[in-house]
């Protein structure tokens, strides 16, 4: 499998996961990327984007797969940690200062699968990838344990991008409205 770098993955801000332990969590908006309950079919859309999380390193290591970065290169492991089954939803965000982020909500088994990874990689790169595009690569901070995960991006439009593939939306059209300001998250020194 042949990863791309977005074009937006240059700009984008990369805060460390810690912002994931903040009290604003993305809302749910739509029920389409729910998890399936056991022997009902998803109701993800057929055209959805592939979405996947990868743990990663900055240095190269057996297993694992590079990926060229403007500012070097990243390793990724070659099976995902998290996908979008572990999602409920994903949500564009703007806190008080105007940064924007993308919020992302797991399910309960989405949820201990976060935490377990993210508890024993602090210090390691959780990369997301949406159909075979590095989107983000946020540092994980901390260990997540409430569910929720937020990753800077460089403008509103981005988000809401961002959020809609990964929930199987249309992308909103250029030139859309900025998603409503949301309390600032509390992320920790």
């Amino acid at each position: 499998m042949q990863l791309n770098l977005r074009t937006l993955a240059p700009a984008l801000v990369v805060v460390t996961l810690a912002l994931a332990g903040c009290k604003t969590a993305p809302t749910k908006t739509s029920d389409a990327a729910a998890t399936p309950q056991a022997g009902q079919q998803s109701a993800t859309p057929a055209t959805a984007a592939r979405v996947d999380f990868y743990l990663a390193k900055r240095e190269p290591g057996a297993g694992l797969r590079e990926v060229s970065l403007p500012d070097g290169k990243l390793y990724l492991q070659e099976t995902p940690v998290l996908t979008r089954a572990d999602l409920t939803d994903a949500a564009a965000l703007v806190d008080r200062q105007g940064q924007n982020f993308v919020g992302l909500r797991f399910s309960e088994a989405g949820t201990r699968k976060l935490t377990t990874v993210s508890t024993a990689n602090v210090g390691s790169v959780l990369a997301l990838v949406i159909d075979q595009e590095l989107v983000a690569a946020p540092l994980i901070g901390e260990p997540l344990n409430r569910g929720v995960l937020a990753f800077g991006v460089p403008s509103a439009q981005a988000a809401s991008e961002i959020a809609a593939r990964i929930r199987g939306d249309a992308a909103p059209a250029a030139g859309g409205t900025a998603p409503a300001p949301a309390p600032a998250p509390a992320a920790k020194p």
